[in-house]
Parts: structure tokens; sequence; C-alpha cells
């Protein structure tokens, strides 16, 4: 919006400088048009949450065992954008296994099981964990898990993944080389765990690369 001292002072200055403040009126509008046009179109490519640096092929295959469910989804259009309805199954897909409760999950994250899957040529991705309510969260808590207050489970931005066949290790090892968020490593148990929350690990040392070390939202 143009300002309205600019507008009622035109007329008391010399023409030419009058014909310099419409210039740079026009040019400030083209610049914030221009902005505007490219904030509505990032707005309706970009994910959610923090996007894996190695993006996979739009399909991912997930299988959840605590349900006995199995589904492939195409979740990005054939122009590269993301898929609403697509993305409303990948929702009840991934519901709280207590309560069945659906949450919208991050686009970022799937983009990071999608590259997983690819990387090491899965026919599918076991979902161990998936959205979390805040009360299957607490009980978990409950019961002594080693489970986060505020886990980023509870905001549809981490999953607990296996892919038969593949070392947890493996598993662990790709998917920190994404840098798209949180990575956890529980040694024995099969499952790793991945969130689009900051870059961060534990229960391992990352090699090549400095890393935010703790629990936090995992």
């Amino acid at each position: 919006m143009v300002e309205a001292s600019h507008v009622l002072t035109l007329g008391a200055k010399p023409l030419f400088w009058g014909r310099m403040v419409h210039l740079r009126i026009i040019r400030r509008l083209v610049f914030l048009a221009g902005v505007g046009l490219l904030t509505a179109t990032a707005a309706q490519a970009a994910p959610m949450g923090s996007v894996a640096s190695e993006r996979g092929d739009g399909v991912v295959t997930l299988f959840r065992p605590v349900k006995q469910e199995r589904q492939t989804f195409r979740y990005r259009t054939e122009d590269g954008r993301y898929d609403p309805a697509v993305f409303e199954e990948i929702a009840h897909f991934f519901r709280c296994r207590l309560t069945d409760e659906v949450h919208p999950i991050d686009e970022g994250l799937i983009e990071m099981l999608d590259a997983i899957e690819d990387h090491f040529g899965a026919r599918e991705l076991k979902l161990v964990s998936a959205y979390r309510s805040p009360l299957r969260n607490h009980v978990m808590r409950g019961r002594g898990r080693r489970v986060a207050k505020k886990s980023l489970h509870m905001e549809g931005r981490a999953a607990d993944i296996e892919i038969d066949g593949v070392s947890p290790r493996r598993i662990r090892d790709f998917a920190y080389t994404l840098q798209g968020g949180g990575v956890g490593y529980y040694g024995s148990r099969r499952f790793v765990h991945v969130d689009t929350g900051p870059l961060r690990a534990w229960g391992w040392k990352p090699a090549a690369r400095r890393v935010t070390r703790g629990t936090a939202n995992k």
C-alpha cells in the first residue's frame, strides 16, 4: 500500500520531484508484487518442515506392522507439486496406534522416507512408530519408555523405521547424510528414528560432520 503522506505532498514539490517519487512508488509496487508471487509459488511447492537434500522419486511404499496395513503413496504430481488428497491418505495411515487420531504429516518427513527407500532399493519401509497422540506419548512415558515429553511424533514430524535386509547402522548413516533433521539409533533395536527437527543425533556419533547431540524431541 502507498503511504498517504507521499500522495499528499506531491503537489507541493517541483514537478521533477513528483515524477521521481511516482517512479519510486511504481518500482516499489512492482518489487513487492514480485516478492508476493515468489512467496506464493514457494508456499504451494515447499513442504512444512525441512526437506531432505536428496529427493526420492515421489512414490513411497509403507508397511505398518501394528495395523497390518501396506500402501503405496504417489505423493507428488507430474509437475512436482504435493497432492493434498494423497497427504490426507498418508495422515490416516500414520494415525495414532492407540486412539486412531489423525494428524497432518510433514511433507519433508515423507520426502526423507522416500529418499531412504530409493537409496537402498527397498520394496517398502516398515513404519514401526508413526504419529503419536499426546495420550499415547503420555502412556509411553508412564511406562518408562525413552520418549521425549515434546516428541516430534506428536507433530507428525517423526517416524521410526526398518528395512528388511538392511542394518539399522546403514539406515542411520545414510539418513544423517540427508541433513534433514534428527537421527536416533538404539543399538540392538532394529528401528531407526528420523525426524524433521534440528539436525542432531543420539545413540551414536556421526563421523564426518559436527552435530548437535541430544535426545530432545525424539
